[in-house]
């Protein structure tokens, strides 16, 4: 798979387990702790796998910095959590401190 696939499916699994924590309820629902093991666990064998190709800093900065933004966008799309501007621009600067990573390389 290729390094930006595989760097973009670990977002998705880091927020699906993210996810699967805030319905967990403080871990005191059970069956979703399943969901945030199988999440995390596909996101970290990713990101192993990533790292074969692309270099720690931009893989990493990419990582979270995507998996923030993507669940600030979850959470207030299936958990009605506020979104306004700040939020905005505060995805937009994390977006473009990735790409500006990137540029570096």
């Amino acid at each position: 798979m290729a390094p930006y696939l595989m760097l973009a499916v670990a977002v998705v699994c880091e927020v699906f387990g993210d996810s699967m924590m805030k319905l967990s309820h403080g871990f005191e629902k059970k069956a979703p702790l399943i969901g945030v093991a199988a999440g995390y666990l596909a996101a970290f064998y990713l990101i192993a796998q990533t790292l074969e190709q692309l270099p720690l800093g931009f893989t990493y900065a990419a990582w979270t910095g995507l998996g923030i933004a993507l669940t600030a966008v979850v959470g207030a799309l299936f958990w009605k959590e506020p979104f306004n501007a700040k939020k905005i621009v505060g995805i937009i600067a994390v977006i473009a401190g990735v790409v500006l990573l990137k540029l570096g390389v």
